[in-house]
């Protein structure tokens, strides 16, 4: 049995597209044991009317403590199925991919699979700007430990690792990923479209700013602490943080020989950066520049600062 398990906070059409996909996918694939399970983080728009529309959908309300951990697992908690199906709630899934990895005889062809994902990138006031693959994937597909919110797991390796960790706001799938690996166990990644996903641009102002701003960006420095001995952690954290650790070489060289003239070649690695950006204009390179740097503080202080409450509370209610 497979347990499509979706989680949305605020997504209004785009749930409803979601919530279409998969009765699709059902009805292509022509499953005949599957449940549908709608966890809601306390929406504030018509989330959970759109949801009661379609027949055979569990819907559960996140009543305090909310995140997409706690969601998962909240889904995952009230799952019957031996396969584990979790959609993002603003995600189109594609209905052709799922018979290529599983079916209900022979189960899930893999422990822990995902797909390519086609970004229908908006604005913040909901303008369309353009569309684009989001992931860069070899022909056979690759095997990777960064998860993302679509994936496909069976049940028996999610309970492996206990779920997600409700404490982790931000990097929950990066966090889940990094510890399955360490039990040997890595996502699978085809090159096959799986979704289409209607989301504000990852590279908007307004959207790494307000992530800045809303304390996001401290979680880097956590997800850094807790898997501080995962060898599987450090060529992906390298890779997206490599002014970090510029800065910190830079910084101890400094205090050494009692010379900020040191920073200027992080300065300038940044900026390259930024331009790898495809910055528009100066007041954009700037920006992001900026950007960067704060980041970077952020990550430093949150590595040696930031100790979020770990026992978070699961409080919900079933709704249907």
């Amino acid at each position: 049995m497979i347990s499509f398990i979706i989680i949305g906070k605020n997504e209004g059409w785009k749930l409803t597209k979601c919530f279409k996909s998969i009765f699709k996918t059902i009805e292509f694939n022509e499953l005949t044991e599957y449940e549908v399970i709608y966890v809601d983080s306390r929406s504030t728009d018509d989330s959970i009317e759109r949801a009661r529309k379609f027949e055979k959908i569990k819907i559960f309300k996140l009543t305090r403590d909310m995140n997409a951990a706690i969601a998962r697992n909240v889904g995952a908690d009230n799952s019957s199925g031996d396969t584990l199906f979790f959609i993002d709630g603003d995600m189109e899934i594609i209905p052709e991919f799922l018979q290529l990895v599983y079916s209900g005889k022979a189960g899930l062809s893999h422990d822990f699979i995902s797909g390519q994902f086609l970004d229908y990138n908006y604005d913040i006031n909901k303008n369309f700007i353009n569309k684009k693959l989001y992931h860069k994937i070899s022909e056979g597909g690759n095997k990777e430990f960064v998860v993302g919110g679509l994936f496909i797991i069976k049940k028996y390796f999610w309970k492996l690792v206990g779920g997600m960790k409700n404490h982790l706001r931000i990097s929950e799938d990066i966090d889940f990923g990094l510890r399955l690996a360490k039990k040997g166990v890595a996502l699978i990644r085809k090159n096959e479209l799986l979704a289409r996903h209607h989301t504000i641009s990852y590279s908007d102002d307004n959207r790494i700013w307000a992530d800045i701003l809303k304390g996001n960006e401290m979680y880097r420095g956590l997800l850094l602490r807790e898997n501080i001995f995962n060898i599987f952690q450090w060529k992906l954290f390298i890779r997206e943080n490599y002014t970090f650790f510029t800065m910190v070489a830079l910084i101890f060289i400094s205090v050494i020989i009692k010379s900020v003239l040191v920073l200027f070649p992080y300065l300038i690695l940044v900026i390259v950066r930024a331009f790898k950006k495809r910055s528009k204009s100066l007041k954009n390179l700037l920006n992001i520049s900026s950007y960067f740097i704060v980041r970077d503080i952020s990550v430093a202080l949150s590595f040696m600062l930031f100790w979020p409450k770990k026992n978070k509370d699961i409080n919900y209610i079933n709704i249907k």
